[in-house]
């Protein structure tokens, strides 16, 4: 079995980047982030990842705290802070995140995306996953998520098309 801390220095950055595909905001995807690997510290002991499946594991858990922030969030009348997108130059930013100067332009095109269709996104670019990974997630033949994911990124395109005209 794998210790929390290998576990941690591999996956924070993907499970970060899938988050915050989500929220759109930093400091939501960081505490929502570190949820996840607190969670997954309490549980590695009893309900811990099979050798090699730590991503579908991190994965369960990171989809079930961002839902749980969400309904907290409503529950507590909050304006959620992913209605209202970071601005460029809000965050510090480092290189490798969706928050760096070349996924500026990537930003804007996810605020015109619905939570559904950014989740989607975040599974192959902010998780990683394969056609075939994700299919397994959503109960999908891979051939049916390519053809999502190609209908996805043609609507990516037309909004991109659309802001700089």
């Amino acid at each position: 079995m794998t210790d929390i801390e290998s576990i941690y220095s591999k996956y924070y950055r993907r499970i970060y980047n899938y988050l915050y595909g989500q929220f759109l905001h930093r400091e939501t995807a960081e505490d929502v982030t570190g949820s996840v690997f607190l969670a997954a510290m309490e549980n590695l002991e009893r309900h811990g990842p099979a050798e090699g499946k730590e991503v579908p594991w991190l994965f369960a858990i990171a989809r079930n705290m961002a839902a749980n922030y969400r309904l907290k969030a409503q529950c507590r009348h909050e304006i959620p802070v992913w209605d209202v997108p970071e601005q460029p130059g809000d965050a510090e930013q480092e290189e490798g995140t969706l928050e760096s100067p070349a996924s500026l332009r990537t930003c804007r095109i996810l605020e015109k995306l619905t939570a559904e269709e950014r989740e989607f996104l975040s599974l192959r670019y902010g998780l990683g996953l394969t056609n075939e990974e994700i299919g397994h997630l959503l109960g999908a033949s891979p051939n049916a998520i390519s053809n999502r994911y190609s209908r996805l990124l043609a609507k990516c395109r037309r909004i991109d098309e659309e802001k700089r005209t």
